[in-house]
């Protein structure tokens, strides 16, 4: 035995290494792979979700089509049976906005005294039971798109508050004082005509 061994001393150091760069080469490759698959189904299946073939409905998804890869705002009158819901997920697959953040809002669900707090959201002491500030739905859109289905059941008052959204990307939120910016698509559905 050797005087390190009878001592309780290393006599010898033994290691092992593995080269994991093909295995990460390999990985990344796999990663475009994908991304570029996924593209090219998201293209080819825009509008499965949607099934019928009356000449309205291809009218539509033709003008949705159009508009998908745009940053354009988009407003649509739909009939539908009740109880059904309308996608427009077809108009986001398309757009630079698809892999952001898509918030879907029933204004008829809503009750018209609490629409503009949940579309906005509401300062702290803004009306009884305020008790903090809220985000609303458009700051959760931000940079994303926020779908407004039944926005036909807005109060008038919220509905200019939402004109001014579209024309000046600004908002305030309820009992607030200062504007907010916002970076929104939005995406209208109604079935009332206009």
């Amino acid at each position: 035995m050797s005087p390190a061994a009878e001592q309780g001393g290393i006599v010898r150091w033994y290691g092992t290494g593995v080269d994991i760069e093909e295995r990460k080469q390999a990985e990344q490759r796999t990663h475009a792979e994908n991304l570029v698959l996924r593209e090219e189904v998201d293209k080819a299946s825009m509008f499965e979700e949607i099934v019928g073939a009356s000449g309205p409905l291809r009218a539509m998804l033709s003008h949705v089509s159009k508009v998908a890869p745009t940053d354009q705002q988009y407003s649509s009158r739909v009939r539908r049976a009740r109880g059904r819901s309308s996608s427009h997920g077809p108009s986001t697959s398309g757009s630079q906005r698809s892999a952001r953040v898509f918030v879907s809002v029933n204004c008829g669900a809503i009750p018209p005294t609490l629409i503009a707090s949940e579309l906005f959201g509401h300062e702290k002491g803004a009306f009884t039971g305020a008790v903090q500030r809220r985000i609303g739905r458009f700051e959760l859109a931000e940079g994303g798109t926020i779908f407004l289905d039944e926005i036909g059941e807005l109060p008038a008052e919220t509905q200019l508050a939402l004109l001014r959204v579209l024309q000046e990307r600004q908002f305030e939120r309820v009992g607030g004082g200062r504007p907010l910016d916002v970076d929104v698509r939005v995406i209208a559905a109604t079935n009332r005509d206009s």
